[in-house]
Order: C-alpha cells, then sequence, then structure tokens
C-alpha cells in the first residue's frame, strides 16, 4: 500500500467520509474525501492499493459513510438526448422513456441511470445523459465492494465538465481495458460518448482515440477545419503521455474551477489529475446535482415485505384474485344470515327466557310512547295546584282554584295585612312568585277596595306555559320543606328532617339513640330537594291538601293557615309526653298523627310555656326519625 500526501487529518472532528474507489490493472486507487456541513470538502487521504485484502483493510480502518466505485467505460453503455429546459421531474420522466426506448428494457432498474447535465448561459436546452449497465459486461467486483454504489466514469466528466463548455474535449483513456471516454462541446450542449477500443499496442490504441473524437466531433456538426484542428491539438498531447496508465486530458479552466468546488487539488500538476481526476469527477457527481448518476448496485435490492405488503403481492395474481372474488360473492350471500344466526344463538344462550324480555320491551316501548303523548297532550293538574299553593304568601286565603287543561289557571281569594305587607304587596308579591317558577305568563289580577280590616278580595288569572316543569324551591319557599306549622313554631327549616326514601337512606344510619331533646338524634344537614328539571323521580313528600281543583267554595279549602296546617285538626289541647320507647314501636300511620298532634300542641302553645315547647320539639324530631325508619 503506498500513500500520498494527505491534505488534512483523516479523523476531522465532526465530518462525513467519502470513499470513491477506482480499479486500474491490479491496483485500487482510494480517494478519501472529508465533508463537513456549510464549508466545500477537502480530499482527506490518497492512496493505492496493491491487494484486494488491503483495499478491505482500509474500507474498515476509515469506516466511510458512503463508499462509491469507478465503473469503466468499457463496460456501460452511454447515450445522450437533446431536452427542453423544463421541470425536473417532466424532465426525468422524458429520460426514463427514452432509457426504456433505446434499452428496449434490456436493462435491470438498478443497473441504469439517468439525469440531465447542467446547461451554460445562454442555453435553452438540456442535455439528457442515459448509462447502462449490461448484465453481460463482466467486470471483477471484490467482496468488500458487492454493496457499494457505481459511478461511471462518463458521469465523472460529467461532473467535471458542470456546465462550462471548453473548446478542448475532456478525455478519459484507460489501456489497461480499452476504455475512452470523451465529452465534447457543441452548439446545443455538450456530448458524452463511452466506449471500448482496441489496446494491443500503443499507436492502436492512440489512432482510436483520433477516430472517435473526429466521429463524436462531426456527429455534431463540428466544421471540418474545426474538427482537423481539434485532433492536431490532441495528438499533440497525447504524444507526451505514456500509454502505460490512464490518461486523462482536462483543460485548464476545468481544473481551475474544480479547484474552487473542493479543496486539496493540484490545479497545476498534470500527473496528479491523471491519477485522481476521475475519482474526483466521481465525488462531485454523488455529492452535486448529478447524484442520480452514482445509484447503479452490482446486484438487485432484496427488498423484506412486511405480511402485510405480501400479501397484497400475493392478491395481485389472477388466481388468488378470482378466489378472493368469490369467496367475497358467497359471505355476502351467506354472511349476514350466518351473523344473525350466530347473535340470535348467543342471545339465547345468555338468555333463556328472551321471549318474555322482548315481551317487556315491547310493553315499555309501548309504555314510554303513550307517557310521551300524554305529556304533550295531558296536564298534571295537583302538581299544578300544588305549585300554585306554594307561591301564596302568608296573608292570603283562597277561596276557588280553577284549573282546566288548555285554559288559564284562575284563583279567587281574599288578601289581609301580614308581616309589613298591605293586601295589595301581597298579591303583587304573589304574582311575582307565580312569574319566577317560569310555569306561567300573562298573570293578570284585579282586586276591590279594601274592608272595615284591611282585606281585599281579588281575582287571578295566569296561562301556563311548561306544566311539566318542575321548578327549584328556595328553602324559605318551599312550604313542603319548611311548613306553616314549623315556621309558626320557630322551627327553622335545618332543623327539619325529610323522611322520604331517597333523601333518608343515610342520614338514619348516622342518628343517635332516640333520647327526647338530643341533637344528635337528627341528620342536620339534609339539604332541600334539588331542582328536579331532568327525568329522575322525585323522592315523595308531604303536601298540602288540594281538595277539589274544578271547584272549592270558601268552607271547603278553609284558610291558607288551614292549608299549612297538616290533619287540619283544631284542638288546643297540649299531647301528652311520648317516650322514646313508645316512639320507637309506633306503625307509620300512628307516628303521623302523633306528629300532627305535637305539631298542633306547638302551635297552640303560650309564648312563656319554653319547657313544654322544648319537650314538643325533641318529641317532634324522634317521630321524624321513626318516620324515616318505617320508610327506610
Amino acid at each position: 500500500m503506498s500513500k500520498h500526501p494527505t491534505q488534512s487529518n483523516l479523523l476531522a472532528t465532526e465530518s462525513s467520509l467519502v470513499a470513491v474507489v477506482q480499479r486500474v490493472g491490479t491496483t485500487w486507487r482510494c480517494l478519501i474525501v472529508s465533508t463537513k456541513e456549510g464549508e466545500r470538502p477537502e480530499i482527506a487521504e490518497t492512496m493505492v492499493v496493491e491487494s484486494e485484502k488491503g483495499l478491505e483493510s482500509l474500507i474498515k480502518s476509515v469506516d466511510p459513510t458512503d463508499v462509491y466505485c469507478i465503473l469503466p467505460g468499457s463496460a456501460t453503455v452511454c447515450r445522450t438526448t437533446t431536452l427542453p429546459d423544463v421541470d425536473h421531474n417532466q424532465m426525468v420522466q422524458a429520460l426514463r422513456l427514452q432509457a426504456e426506448s433505446k434499452f428496449l428494457g434490456g436493462t435491470p432498474e438498478h443497473r441504469r441511470a439517468v439525469s440531465a447535465l447542467d446547461n451554460s448561459n445562454g442555453e435553452t436546452n438540456r442535455v439528457g445523459l442515459i448509462v447502462a449497465w449490461p448484465d453481460t459486461s463482466h467486470v471483477e467486483v471484490p467482496d468488500c465492494m458487492q454493496n457499494a454504489s457505481f459511478i461511471p466514469d462518463a458521469a465523472s466528466i460529467a461532473a467535471l465538465l458542470d456546465g462550462l463548455r471548453p473548446i478542448e474535449p475532456l478525455l478519459y483513456a484507460d489501456p489497461t481495458d480499452g476504455t475512452i471516454t470523451i465529452a465534447l462541446t457543441h452548439a446545443n450542449g455538450a456530448a458524452l460518448r463511452a466506449t471500448r477500443e482496441d489496446a494491443t499496442s500503443n499507436s492502436t490504441f492512440i489512432d482510436g482515440i483520433a477516430r472517435i473524437v473526429q466521429e463524436t466531433a462531426s456527429a455534431h456538426s463540428h466544421t471540418p477545419a474545426f474538427t482537423n484542428s481539434l485532433l492536431d491539438s490532441l495528438q499533440d498531447k497525447l504524444a507526451v503521455q505514456s500509454c502505460n496508465s490512464p490518461i486523462l486530458l482536462l483543460p485548464e479552466e476545468v481544473r481551475a474551477d474544480v479547484a474552487n468546488r473542493i479543496q486539496g487539488t493540484a490545479p497545476s500538476d498534470h500527473a496528479w489529475w491523471s491519477m485522481w481526476g476521475i475519482t474526483v469527477g466521481g465525488f462531485l457527481a454523488a455529492t452535486g446535482s448529478l447524484q442520480s448518476l452514482t445509484t447503479m448496485k452490482m446486484s438487485a435490492p432484496i427488498l423484506h415485505p412486511s405480511l402485510s405488503e405480501r400479501f397484497i403481492n400475493r392478491c395481485n395474481r389472477k388466481t388468488v384474485a378470482m378466489k378472493l372474488a368469490c369467496v367475497a360473492l358467497i359471505l355476502l350471500a351467506v354472511g349476514p344470515a350466518l351473523v344473525s344466526g350466530l347473535k340470535l344463538g348467543v342471545l339465547n344462550l345468555m338468555n333463556p327466557e328472551l321471549d318474555v324480555e322482548y315481551a317487556k320491551v315491547l310493553e315499555e316501548r309501548k309504555q314510554q310512547i303513550m307517557y310521551k303523548e300524554l305529556g304533550n297532550s295531558a296536564w298534571p293538574i295537583t302538581k299544578i295546584a300544588s305549585d300554585v299553593i306554594n307561591n301564596i304568601p302568608l296573608g292570603i286565603e283562597i277561596d276557588t282554584l280553577r284549573i282546566n287543561t288548555g285554559e288559564p289557571v284562575s284563583v279567587r281569594g281574599s288578601a289581609q295585612d301580614q308581616d309589613g305587607y298591605s293586601a295589595a304587596e301581597l298579591i303583587a308579591k304573589m304574582q311575582e312568585k307565580l312569574s319566577s317558577t317560569g310555569m306561567f305568563k300573562d298573570i293578570l289580577f284585579s282586586y276591590e277596595p279594601a274592608g272595615t280590616f284591611g282585606k281585599r278580595e281579588f281575582d287571578l288569572r295566569a296561562t301556563v306555559t311548561d306544566p311539566l316543569k318542575r321548578p327549584r324551591y328556595s328553602v324559605e319557599n318551599d312550604f313542603g320543606v319548611w311548613t306553616s306549622a314549623m315556621r309558626k313554631a320557630g322551627i327553622q327549616p335545618e332543623d327539619h328532617v325529610d323522611y322520604s326514601p331517597e333523601e333518608s337512606s343515610g342520614s338514619h344510619e348516622n342518628s343517635a339513640s332516640m333520647t327526647p331533646g338530643s341533637s344528635e338524634s337528627y341528620n342536620s344537614d339534609i339539604q332541600p330537594p334539588a331542582h328536579i328539571g331532568d327525568d329522575r323521580e322525585v323522592a315523595d313528600r308531604p303536601n298540602r291538601p288540594s281538595g277539589n281543583l274544578n271547584s272549592r267554595t270558601s268552607s271547603e279549602v278553609g284558610s291558607h293557615t288551614s292549608e299549612r296546617n297538616p290533619g287540619g285538626r283544631n284542638s288546643s289541647r297540649i299531647p301528652e309526653p311520648l317516650s322514646a320507647a313508645q316512639i320507637s314501636v309506633m306503625g307509620e300511620d300512628e307516628a303521623q298523627i302523633a306528629l300532627a298532634e305535637v305539631a298542633e300542641g306547638i302551635d297552640r302553645l303560650s309564648a312563656g310555656d319554653e319547657e313544654t315547647k322544648k319537650r314538643l320539639k325533641g318529641e317532634m324530631r324522634l317521630l321524624f326519625d321513626r318516620l324515616k325508619e318505617i320508610k327506610k
């Protein structure tokens, strides 16, 4: 292995190495180039290796990023064509079509390369270069270069030309295998030709070079005078060349241009260029605009398709496609029946009484349809009556309440001054509360002049807009949570425990022993029922009796105070004391009666009897707990 002077350190940091290898006789010329982004490439090492083993050890020691091998022109077929200067993609498609037509598909894709050469200033067309490496061309390639990319020497010459148009030709000739590659400029660009000539003797080989140059010049419309002067100049240069090694003739302007593109060259050293010019051109082609000419491979790439790709390729076969089509037709014909039968079998297995369940579903659907229709056409009269009564302020007594489906609600009664509000203000307050529910609109009222004691008779009419809406009442406005009796007895709403199943399921578990007056015997954190705007049911709670909704007299309806007094009793006696043991064995009806009596007793107590009032409140709490327990 012989080495030539290096221009930079081979192991440059933060750079990649590219190796270009050329076989000349029995030796291998190796050019190592260091590339760094944003900087000009630099020749790192040039060396000549005598054997294939030495070449293999060199490649392993350098470990370049890319390895390229120069392909001699004697092993390739080179064609040029003239193309218009159009879009790059269109030009590549045109070149591929011409490559197919010129080689008639005789060359595999991995042994064929096409590219458009760079044009010069003022040229309106492009020169397309097509290079093929036939399978019949025998080139000895060592094992270490089997996976390398191959660059035809015509591509190296084209990369050295780089859009320049010198008068003198670019010529590469190798007498060891008869390779002759030439680039000659003409009026439409440049012509490239690669061929093989007889190299049995020096004179024969030189005559062959002159003949090829003459044929190329004549084929591209050069004048005889220019052709003769070109041949005279060429023969003078070949006369001083040794035919024992490859010859590379490059015009001065080409060498100067290459020196500006890559560092480490010797522009004035003709011997250096004859030895390393083709490898330098190969590197410029691999890293420049002619990169598509440097992609040829020794063997076709081995693909490892995925399972899906193999399946798709297999389906592309006609026999397999026909079988799949037949199977698809059969599945379309019997598939739905099979799937339905399978579903039915699974359902029968999981639900032995499927017919009964299906009948239940049908019945529920019918009920839903009926309820939906009733919701559109029927009114919940009891609910509307409860909403109206719940929004009547204290101090107003109702004589008549009429509710007919599809008609406005009619209320007739009287108002008496109460809690600092005049009768007229109480009627207006009732109108405001009814409007705030969102169930009523167009609320109109009229009242008569005040009587001797300030009492006013009034009439009120309201249009029902949303009979199914369930408003969210605050604690102060919800007489179901804070009853009139509780208000008069001084019991606050937080002391009240709702014993509906939904609200009381967890509070009873936390209650303490039933000791009268115990603060732990009820749940004080119970909140009033939430606004029911969804479809879930609300727990029942004690409501004030509404009586006959169509027509009621004042004696039937009673006063506003009697409506808020559960049980409607007028007894003035104080109930007997009840122990916790007695309350714990009461039934629901007994507890309800006892609770009503205790509430009436609290209502009838005198202002100074605090001890009895405290006892009755304790009994009320125990009765609430008992009712909760019964409900649970």
